[in-house]
């Protein structure tokens, strides 16, 4: 059964198209990059696409760059941190084992995965197949407080509801 989402959550209709569809100018906020012009670079393990960076997209945003990433099986990233950058992936194929901070956990295909600020994290591949993700980088907007009150929502008094 379909969920059906409250009208109040959705956003405003735009009008409808009028004329033929035309390509975006070069000067426009509208970036289209084909996965085949993107060369594969390799580094720490991972085999990525960088599927855009800011400096691309000729306008402010928040952000940073967006990756298509194939780890191989048993493969597994360093452990790394990003003081002001926080991500989302996506898993289209594989199965992960995570560490985020203390934490560990699992994702696999269609899963999403939220990394904040300033929290160390580190992806491994389990198999069997290489893993597929899709990360998406953004910078903070606001101080990153990643692990400096526990990480957990509500510890500074002002998150939790």
């Amino acid at each position: 059964m379909t969920q059906q989402t409250p009208e109040r959550n959705m956003p405003p209709v735009a009008p409808e198209l009028e004329g033929d569809p035309v390509a975006p100018p070069d000067d426009s906020r509208f970036v289209v990059k084909p996965m085949a012009d993107v060369p594969v670079s390799v580094g720490r393990n991972i085999h990525a696409r960088r599927m855009f960076t800011t400096a691309e997209g000729r306008f402010e945003s928040s952000f940073q760059f967006v990756l298509y990433n194939v780890l191989p099986v048993g493969e597994t990233n360093v452990r790394h941190i990003h003081e002001d950058i926080e991500k989302v992936y996506y898993f289209l194929k594989g199965n992960a084992e995570i560490d985020c901070g203390p934490w560990r956990t699992t994702a696999t295909a269609g899963d999403f995965l939220f990394f904040p600020a300033d929290i160390a994290h580190q992806i491994y591949s389990k198999g069997p197949e290489d893993l597929e993700f899709i990360v998406c980088a953004a910078q903070t907007t606001d101080e990153a407080r990643g692990m400096s009150d526990g990480g957990l929502l509500g510890s500074n008094g002002g998150d939790a509801d």
